[in-house]
């Protein structure tokens, strides 16, 4: 039995980050434009913006709740990265095509075991130190790779 990795880097993740809390309030702000145009028309129809909430918000649940049970993700000196849950599993996952810095940003994109996965870290989600920490792995992991 292998002893395991030492983790060099982890990183907590909130159940809704500031980009979801944003993507809320911009559903809600579609909601209410679309129910404001739509009451201001020759046949007044306040129901699409009901209508544009519901598909919309239901979006949004569905995004939060594929990503609901991690709790964290990591990174050994090995570079080996994984998905930590908050019921005590570990996923190997891999990182793909789409993770990126993004100025004080990183948007994350993974393949946990045979799920995708997506998160936006700010540094109001991360402190900002254990971001710039990512980064300059992600970096380097890029270069590594050939990229």
């Amino acid at each position: 039995m292998s002893s395991p990795p030492s983790v060099v880097l982890r990183l907590e993740l909130r159940p809704w980050s500031v980009a979801d809390r944003v993507a809320a309030a911009l559903v809600v702000a579609a909601a209410l434009t679309i129910m404001a145009v739509a009451g201001q028309t020759h046949e007044p129809r306040p129901g699409l913006g009901m209508l544009a909430l519901a598909l919309l918000g239901g979006w949004l649940w569905y995004r939060r709740h594929a990503a609901r049970g991690i709790a964290a993700v990591a990174v050994a000196a090995d570079g080996r990265f994984w998905t930590e849950y908050q019921d005590g599993r570990r996923v190997d996952s891999v990182l793909l095509p789409g993770t990126r810095r993004l100025g004080r940003t990183v948007a994350l994109r993974w393949r946990a075991g045979g799920e995708v996965r997506q998160a936006w870290l700010t540094p109001w989600d991360v402190p900002a130190e254990r971001l710039r920490e990512l980064s300059v792995r992600l970096q380097a992991a890029r270069i590594a790779d050939g990229a």
